[in-house]
């Protein structure tokens, strides 16, 4: 399966999303981007047998297993995509490896108070795939500081009480730092998993040893005494 997930991919999973899985409480193309970048990122695995079911919110009823597999095929295209751009670094992103979040062009208007602010449903994406592991990105953000300030700034596109709004320009400019934490994240999670290797202290001499001293007695009769 390709990693690169066009225009045209996103237009046919947009649609199947919306036919398949928004009427029954599922996702939007939007929300997937962001669940599947949490799950990306996350410190601990997630399986697919636990997040695919949020995908659909009831899932549907399928034919067959080959009709369940054509339906999640996209999904899992698009996961691909998602896992390749997190590990890019800022020098080889581009504008095609942008996260699928919907932002007005030039010539159209802000979204209106009533409208879905920009990068929220992405947002609530993100912190759906947290959910799973609240326990385990916890303590990484007490360990990392940084990692807090990377999922306030997801916060604060997904809105919330108590979380201050950012404004669209605010928004704006949120989604285009969303690349850069996302590889961080990323980054630093490999980080986070490689073991730590144990000091070993040198070996020392023997009780029986002769003392290194030159004394000519034994350690444990000399240096080592005590």
């Amino acid at each position: 399966m390709s990693k690169v997930f066009t225009d045209a991919d996103a237009e046919a999973l947009a649609q199947l999303l919306e036919t398949r899985a928004i009427p029954f409480g599922g996702m939007s193309l939007e929300q997937l981007d962001g669940f599947l970048s949490g799950i990306a990122v996350s410190p601990e695995p997630i399986a697919q047998a636990e997040w695919m079911p949020r995908v659909w919110g009831k899932e549907p009823r399928w034919e067959n297993p080959r009709d369940r597999d054509e339906h999640y095929t996209p999904i899992l295209h698009l996961k691909a995509a998602v896992e390749r751009r997190v590990k890019l670094g800022e020098e080889d992103f581009t504008d095609q490896d942008m996260p699928f979040i919907w932002v007005p062009g030039e010539d159209e208007a802000a979204p209106g108070a009533d409208d879905i602010p920009v990068g929220a449903e992405w947002a609530d994406g993100f912190l759906e795939a947290v959910g799973f592991h609240e326990f385990e990105w916890g303590e990484w953000e007490a360990k990392d500081e940084w990692v807090t300030e990377a999922l306030d700034l997801v916060q604060s596109l997904s809105g919330g009480e108590g979380v201050e709004e950012p404004g669209h320009e605010g928004r704006l400019a949120i989604v285009g730092q969303l690349p850069a934490v996302l590889h961080d994240l990323y980054a630093g999670g490999l980080e986070r998993k490689v073991p730590k290797q144990p000091v070993r202290k040198e070996a020392g001499p023997g009780r029986n040893d002769p003392c290194a001293c030159g004394s000519g007695k034994k350690y444990k009769a000399c240096c080592g005494r005590g």
